[in-house]
């Protein structure tokens, strides 16, 4: 089958140099194969583009009207080649980012802002979600979320951070509930927890003696936002489960409390993943971002 471009260039190299000789040593490649790229070309056209003698080579009627289309056709390619290869050398457009909504309100605005000074031809389009998401569906370049989130098997999964995940209630709550002296107290407690299918079923205590306590729960309050969480636990609606950078604040401050802190919870961090489709080809103002998000969280 013949490579019409690869033919097309080389038509037009002969009718511009005049010659098969010196149009095979500008492209690079042997007389033979010039020749058979205009002997294909013409043979797909069914009509002859030059006339040939022992010393010259000239356009036909017909090889002269083609020789002008094929020019600005492949000026035409040439600028589309060349506006896709600035495209994504350009630190400049849309960078689209989906984002896991709770955890964007404690640690991405800096990101994002640091972002921004360094490529302000960038214009950052975030989504915030909690739920699942086909990134290549969804149109995203990157997406942070957790890996509980990602759909495609496709991606590229880049550990940002792991979050740890600490038991909170109001203090206004463990006034009138009591605190909890060990894991299994919680089951006289009100807990707040994210919905069954985007958590565990239960919780899992250590205190570092080697043994594991599995509390399971019933959950009196469910919502899949952290955020809502929060919220919630700063409610006095009961117990909740939380990234501990997202409650330092409260805690620093008293409005919530750490609770059963001999323990360590070993299945309730969160896990911040950076994901986007490929490693090849990787736009710049793609690349720009991911290097600068994997340095952020370092």
């Amino acid at each position: 089958m013949i490579n019409l471009f690869q033919a097309m260039q080389a038509f037009v190299k002969v009718a511009d140099a005049g010659s098969f000789a010196q149009a095979a040593a500008h492209l690079g490649v042997s007389t033979s194969v010039v020749t058979r790229h205009v002997s294909s070309l013409e043979q797909h056209l069914g009509i002859r583009l030059f006339q040939r003698t022992t010393r010259k080579v000239v356009l036909t009627e017909a090889g002269a009207a083609y020789a002008d289309g094929c020019r600005v056709l492949l000026a035409e390619l040439e600028e589309v080649e060349s506006r896709a290869t600035t495209t994504s050398k350009e630190v400049a457009g849309d960078l689209r980012i989906v984002a896991l909504g709770s955890f964007s309100l404690f640690r991405l605005t800096p990101l994002f802002a640091e972002y921004q000074a360094k490529f302000a031809h960038v214009n950052l389009r975030v989504t915030l979600t909690e739920k699942r998401v086909d990134l290549l569906e969804g149109g995203f370049d990157v997406g942070i979320v957790t890996e509980h989130m990602i759909r495609s098997e496709s991606l590229v999964v880049r550990r940002l951070l792991n979050s740890h995940a600490v038991p909170v209630a109001a203090a206004a709550y463990l006034a009138q509930a009591g605190h909890p002296q060990t894991p299994a107290d919680l089951a006289r407690h009100r807990v707040i927890a994210a919905p069954l299918d985007t958590s565990p079923q239960s919780w899992v205590f250590s205190k570092g003696n080697g043994s594991d306590e599995n509390i399971s729960l019933d959950a009196s309050f469910t919502v899949n936002s952290m955020i809502m969480q929060k919220q919630a636990a700063l409610g006095a609606m009961g117990i909740a489960l939380l990234p501990l950078e997202m409650v330092a604040d409260e805690l620093h401050a008293g409005t919530l409390v750490r609770i059963l802190d001999d323990y360590a919870v070993l299945n309730g961090d969160v896990a911040v993943s950076l994901v986007y489709p490929s490693r090849e080809f990787v736009p710049r103002k793609v690349r720009e971002f991911i290097d600068l998000a994997v340095g952020y969280f370092k």
